[in-house]
């Protein structure tokens, strides 16, 4: 299977953990993606201004300052004018969370992820017709 990427894609990534959101940045970049990482939605929302749409998002479910993944992704989506496919890495299991997912059509990783399995999730989303 070709997996590789164009070196245009842009992935933005929100995770409250320094760690993850470096090896997160690192490992998008390896893949040919352009990308926009931050530790709160705050500090993404003031970086996006003049950027193209980006072609996924990928967030952490449990960020600082009251945000959601959910709720972050909503913002990104709100901010770009559309409907960004979109990806949360998450160890919560619940029925909520997953139903509002599916309501939001954000697909729902439950960690620890594979990157094999990220990358796969990652061209599903950014391949589904909007």
């Amino acid at each position: 299977m070709d997996m590789s990427t164009k070196p245009d894609r842009f992935a933005v990534v929100i995770d409250d953990e320094s760690i993850i959101l470096a090896g997160m940045e690192i490992m998008l970049d390896t893949w040919g993606y352009q990308v926009l990482a931050a530790e709160d939605v705050e500090t993404v929302l003031g970086k996006l201004p003049g950027r193209p749409v980006p072609d996924v998002i990928l967030s952490d479910y449990r960020l600082r300052d009251g945000w959601s993944g959910i709720s972050a992704i909503r913002a990104v989506r709100e901010a770009c004018g559309s409907a960004v496919p979109a990806i949360i890495l998450t160890g919560d299991t619940g029925p909520e969370l997953i139903a509002t997912a599916k309501a939001e059509q954000v697909r729902i990783l439950h960690k620890p992820v594979q990157p094999n399995d990220l990358r796969r999730h990652i061209d599903a989303v950014i391949a589904q017709p909007g």
